[in-house]
């Protein structure tokens, strides 16, 4: 089970639903305290197991629509919704453009790639040039 191979803790686990009410493939999880989910973006893959299933299963960071930028929150961005979601596990945040300049040039972080939202719930790396 996922608790067991990296003990996460509490979660709840839930297909992805398209409009059309159709499984798309992709599952969902909830955790319950930030300690889990970054264990669980760590692993990468986890291998599930229940019954005659065993299965190894990408986990990804899920991009929200409609967040603000966690570190400006608006004040740099004229209260934009912030395009930029940083998956890598020192980060984990939205950002504007301007913040995400401005963190992403400190030493270490210059190799975060940015993700958007892009169609079916799928988040996408973009290339981003410094301004």
């Amino acid at each position: 089970m996922l608790v067991e191979r990296i003990k996460v803790g509490e979660y709840f686990v839930g297909p992805g639903i398209v409009s059309s009410s159709a499984i798309q493939g992709a599952g969902r999880v909830a955790f319950s305290n930030q300690q889990s989910y970054i264990a669980a973006i760590s692993a990468r893959f986890v291998q599930l197991q229940h019954g005659d299933i065993d299965k190894r299963v990408e986990v990804k960071p899920y991009v929200l629509d409609d967040q603000m930028c966690d570190e400006c929150a608006g004040a740099r961005c004229g209260s934009k919704f912030a395009p930029f979601f940083c998956a890598n596990v020192t980060c984990l945040q939205y950002y504007c453009e301007h913040c995400w300049a401005t963190i992403h040039s400190r030493p270490g972080r210059e190799f975060h790639k940015p993700l958007v939202k892009e169609g079916a719930d799928r988040p996408r790396a973009v290339p981003f040039r410094w301004c």
